[in-house]
């Protein structure tokens, strides 16, 4: 199994059962030089070489459902997080908030 991606821990355990529904099986490992502990925890996901091309397929279908289901703006990808404004509009889920908060309080993405 090779390494294909380094992420949080619970989009991790969701993308295995994802995964494991379509009968393609990847391991979770923490590893000391590439992933994070505390608040927010990631770790590798590793794959068999054969079945990348059917992983890169489920998450390109993926996302393009998740586009299609009008749940998702687009144009959210361009704001930025800037502390010298007021306000702030999460790239995620579209939430306003004062950037004296350095989370969005909606979804948890963090910004700094």
């Amino acid at each position: 199994m090779q390494i294909i991606a380094v992420m949080p821990l619970q989009e991790a355990k969701t993308l295995k059962e994802q995964l494991a529904a379509q009968g393609i099986e990847i391991e979770l490992n923490h590893s000391k030089q590439t992933c994070t502990s505390g608040c927010t925890v990631t770790v590798e996901v590793h794959a068999n070489g054969f079945d990348i091309p059917n992983i890169i397929k489920f998450m390109d279908d993926e996302f393009k459902s998740l586009i299609e289901s009008g749940d998702f703006n687009i144009e959210n990808l361009n704001q930025t997080f800037d502390p010298n404004q007021e306000t702030a509009t999460c790239p995620a889920c579209s939430f306003q908030f004062s950037t004296q908060l350095s989370e969005c309080p909606d979804c948890g993405l963090a910004f700094g």
